[in-house]
């Protein structure tokens, strides 16, 4: 005769028809006793392969989110500097006037 059990509680049925009516009655999934995960908290070869899936994942997104944030750091250092350059006080005023003492002489 095939066992069946509950994956939310204890329960365990000898017939379909028992695990059935728990079923109905609290709302619990029932398993086939052959089908159910083995005692002790061991993980299944599936839920190991997700947990390093999620693993390189995260480690993934967190590569990319600092080669993003580096490359925004880069193109607001370019952005101030160019900024600078072209301002009044910059270095093309200081080029202009050393181009100037440089023909007078």
């Amino acid at each position: 005769m095939t066992e069946y059990g509950c994956t939310a509680c204890p329960f365990q049925a000898d017939g379909l028809e028992e695990l059935q009516r728990h079923s109905l009655e609290t709302g619990h999934v029932g398993i086939c006793k052959s089908e159910a995960p083995s005692a002790g908290g061991k993980l299944s070869k599936l839920t190991k392969r997700l947990v390093v899936t999620n693993g390189v994942t995260f480690a993934a997104l967190a590569a990319s989110l600092s080669a993003c944030m580096y490359l925004y750091t880069t193109w607001q250092s370019a952005e101030a500097e160019n900024d600078y350059l072209k301002s009044p006080s910059g270095a093309g005023r200081n080029l202009k006037s050393h181009d100037k003492s440089r023909d007078k002489e």
